[in-house]
């Protein structure tokens, strides 16, 4: 069974995992800078539960957090990193052919020279159990790229297209990427899918962005092989309490609020279930070395 499962990974998946992953290892074999800088971070996010859109006599609130750990490494013609992040996603409503325990594992980075810039990642996204009993398919091999160019050497507009799951399903959507700063602090626009502002030295940043993803799934009896996709708009405000030391990690807290946010999952006895869960706030700490 394990083997066959494998195959269907493999043959489904090389035709736009494999060139994402050679362009990966060609940005980490890119020369590095001598004066590169790396950092670790931890982080713990928490959302209030979401209301279950139908009046469903058995169905209960959705309660949903995150944990998260990484590593960075910024030198001057780019950044590459490693993170792996635990989303629990209870939905206790129906017979959901998941478990709601999703896991990630990515890497990958940016790389800017002259006119151009690639950001790519990498990496496997599935349930725990898929994990457990090593019963992966072809969903679980996941990414997202995006590629820039600017309009030229003195502009700060680049105009690209990148390809990810934030809206759902992989798609292919044109990307306009503009940066600024002036007195008030610097300012990014990453359009259709962030919009970032950040104070002089970052201590104060305030972000709206697309987030979605894909994780594969497998129900209780690991018969039936599917997709989760969770997508939302989210607005979070971040300030930093304190800067690392020789002794103590940086300090940043965070509160922000999940908004049109969509959970898409196979249901054993209705189908297919897209759903739209209630908007609701988060809060979060992230501590960085």
């Amino acid at each position: 069974m394990f083997s066959e499962r494998y195959s269907k990974t493999t043959g489904s998946a090389t035709s736009w995992f494999f060139p994402l992953a050679v362009l990966l290892a060609a940005i980490v074999a890119l020369p590095r800078a001598v004066q590169a800088s790396s950092d670790t971070y931890l982080l713990y996010r928490h959302w209030q539960p979401y209301d279950w859109p139908e009046n469903t006599p058995s169905a209960t609130e959705v309660t949903r957090s995150q944990r998260a750990l990484g590593w960075r490494r910024q030198g001057a013609t780019g950044a590459f990193g490693v993170d792996y992040d635990y989303q629990p996603l209870r939905i206790r409503t129906g017979d959901p052919a998941h478990n709601g325990h999703l896991h990630r594992v990515t890497f990958g980075g940016t790389w800017q020279h002259r006119l151009y810039r690639v950001e790519a990642r990498a990496g496997l996204a599935g349930t725990s159990n898929m994990f457990k009993h090593q019963a992966f398919h072809s969903d679980v091999v996941n990414g997202r790229i995006a590629m820039f160019r600017a309009v030229n050497e003195r502009s700060s507009l680049s105009l690209g297209v990148g390809g990810d799951h934030r809206f759902g399903s992989f798609r292919w959507l044109p990307r306009v990427r503009w940066e600024y700063a002036n007195d008030s602090g610097h300012w990014l626009a990453d359009l259709p899918v962030m919009l970032r502002w950040q104070s002089h030295g970052g201590r104060w940043q305030l972000r709206l962005e697309r987030k979605g993803d894909r994780w594969a799934t497998l129900d209780h009896a690991r018969n039936v092989e599917n997709a989760l996709y969770l997508r939302e708009w989210r607005v979070e405000l971040t300030y930093r309490l304190r800067a690392a030391g020789q002794l103590w990690p940086s300090v940043v807290l965070g509160i922000g609020a999940s908004v049109d946010t969509r959970v898409r999952y196979q249901d054993l006895e209705a189908g297919t279930q897209d759903q739209r869960l209630g908007d609701t706030l988060f809060g979060s700490v992230k501590l960085g070395w």
